[in-house]
């Protein structure tokens, strides 16, 4: 009988095998030793990155961003010690108390949002930006950054190193300024409720709306109208200015008038540099409780008869009296609907990470 089994390898197989085995584990390892080198920064905006530094020179890096900056990323060419970078709690990645990566800006000992200005700083080992790069990125827990403002990033050497813990090979301060302070509002002869709440849209985080009052005015013509102003609970570029008073919205058909003017300021206390005007007509269709007199239409009228006013009083008086036919008033009620705030549904930009701590 002749006996069948596996045909031996030959040694020289084994050999190369071995060979290649070794070799690739070698360039990997080649790929992970060395000086992380950072090649690229991002300035990123709702998830639009646009590049403000490049390793490489690169003409097309812009010298200003827009100040609403929700992320800055920083792309290495190798794996980063992700230990150093941040924390891992329950599997989860957690920001470190001291960060390898800080911000600054000329006054800002001095002048700082409320609440203060806060960020994460997190890693993410996944090749986003092209092989074999990874990336750490700085995000504000509330977006935005003072306007027409130097912010300087400092990046710590010492806590952006690779796996065997040689030190980041590029600058330690990254520099970009931001563009201007400015608001928009709606204007135009469009048409709205009389219980629209006009938006005032920031270019970059919007301060608490108390903060605004004295810098902001609604007007029907020339007669100023009451309203008070809102935070978007979702959007921290966003104050809305709301109808109030007796009206319960604004007059019907009135020409609606808002102005910002100049010095309104940011979060951070930079001043509007030029005063803002926004427009629209209330619509005419409005509830009957709707007054533009907030009251009822003959309010302080007398019923007496003009004519002969004086023989009615004295007549009223002997018959009744001298109780008068005056008309009623609503007894001060005010006729303001509720003032729930805006929310704009939105949903948040949670940030991609791999998850888990690198080890």
């Amino acid at each position: 009988m002749i006996k069948t089994g596996p045909m031996p390898v030959p040694r020289s197989c084994l050999l190369a095998v071995a060979l290649i085995a070794t070799l690739g584990c070698r360039k990997e390892a080649d790929a992970l030793h060395g000086s992380p080198v950072l090649v690229e920064v991002f300035w990123e905006v709702k998830g639009i990155r646009t590049r403000i530094w490049s390793r490489d020179a690169d003409p097309a890096v812009p010298t200003t961003v827009p100040p609403e900056g929700s992320r800055v990323d920083f792309v290495f060419d190798r794996r980063l010690d992700g230990e150093r970078i941040e924390d891992t709690v329950n599997d989860q990645p957690v920001p470190k108390a001291n960060p390898p990566i800080t911000v600054s800006w000329p006054d800002m000992d001095t002048v700082m949002s409320v609440p203060p200005f806060a960020a994460d700083v997190l890693y993410n080992s996944l090749p986003d930006f092209g092989d074999r790069t990874t990336y750490t990125f700085f995000k504000p827990r509330v977006p935005g950054f003072p306007a027409m403002t130097t912010i300087t990033f400092t990046l710590d050497p010492n806590g952006l190193t690779s796996l065997y813990g040689e030190p980041m090979d590029g600058p330690t301060t990254i520099t970009i300024e931001t563009g201007p302070f400015t608001v928009t509002m709606p204007s135009g002869s469009f048409t709205a409720p009389t219980n629209y709440q006009i938006p005032i849209a920031f270019s970059t985080r919007a301060p608490k709306a108390e903060t605004l009052m004295p810098f902001v005015h609604v007007l029907d013509g020339v007669t100023p109208l009451p309203f008070t102003l809102l935070n978007d609970q979702g959007d921290s570029k966003l104050v809305y200015a709301a109808p109030t008073g007796c009206r319960g919205g604004w007059p019907p058909g009135a020409a609606i008038v808002i102005f910002a003017d100049v010095g309104l300021p940011d979060a951070f206390g930079r001043p509007l540099a030029v005063p803002v005007t926004g427009r629209f007509t209330a619509s005419r269709i409005a509830s009957p409780e709707v007054d533009g007199g907030c009251g009822p239409s003959d309010a302080g009228t007398s019923d007496a008869d003009t004519t002969d006013a004086t023989t009615d009083a004295a007549t009223d008086a002997a018959n009744d009296g001298g109780t008068t036919d005056a008309a009623t008033t609503d007894g001060g009620v005010s006729d303001a609907g509720p003032d729930a705030e805006p929310t704009d549904g939105g949903t948040s930009d949670g940030e991609p990470t791999d998850g888990a701590n690198d080890i």
